[in-house]
């Protein structure tokens, strides 16, 4: 009974909502990098772009980064040194702290055809939900949402949401399902294993499966 109260996040989303939301869900193309740089270098979407989804990201970790009431718990879930103190305080006066951004998981246009676009200078990279500067109006965009991504202690490899979901275990293109990554607001938890429990409920980390 003690341990069950220390879950390592408190799931924005009652699993089973999400459940029945993904249940015939195509997973949609998503790209995941390490930093602007890495996005850029990739060729797979203009500088621009990977710059301005890096600031919808690093604007949004705050606010859903999952919550916890010392340095040492977050760690024990993130890794010496892997958490920040978060810029706001408990209702007490008390400080907050949450795990750093280790990366950002951005979605791709689509052409009016249903193909991937969003190369260098082609201005068809998503932002965040809106049209990039020289967007046709006539193509359709992704809805997965651009969103801060981190990694466990326990599990250096997989990108992880928020949420404790992993959507991809290197930089590049992968393919998910929106609801299950839908940004929630991050509340304050206690240490329990981040990655280490989403890792129990995704067998063989399939994306999007």
């Amino acid at each position: 009974m003690k341990r069950s109260r220390k879950a390592a996040l408190i799931l924005m989303v009652p699993a089973t909502s999400l459940l029945l939301a993904s249940c015939g869900e195509e997973p949609q193309e998503a790209l995941v990098f390490t930093n602007p740089t890495e996005c850029s270098q990739s060729l797979l979407v203009n500088a621009d772009a990977c710059a301005s989804e890096y600031e919808s990201a690093k604007a949004l970790h705050p606010q859903v980064a999952p919550k916890y009431a010392s340095a040492a718990e977050c760690e024990a879930d993130f890794g010496a040194e892997q958490c920040e103190q978060a810029p706001y305080r408990t209702s007490s006066g008390g400080s907050v702290f949450m795990p750093m951004m280790m990366g950002y998981m951005m979605g791709r246009m689509l052409s009016p055809g249903g193909a991937m676009s969003g190369g260098p200078g082609s201005g068809t990279a998503a932002t965040g939900g809106q049209s990039a500067p020289g967007t046709d109006a006539a193509q359709a965009r992704s809805n997965l949402a651009t969103q801060p991504l981190y990694k466990s202690r326990d599990d250096r490899t997989n990108f992880r949401t928020a949420s404790n979901t992993p959507v991809a275990s290197a930089p590049g293109a992968t393919r998910v399902k929106p609801s299950q990554v839908r940004p929630q607001a991050g509340q304050l938890v206690r240490r329990g294993g981040f990655g280490q429990q989403a890792a129990a409920r995704s067998p063989s980390n399939s994306f999007g499966g």
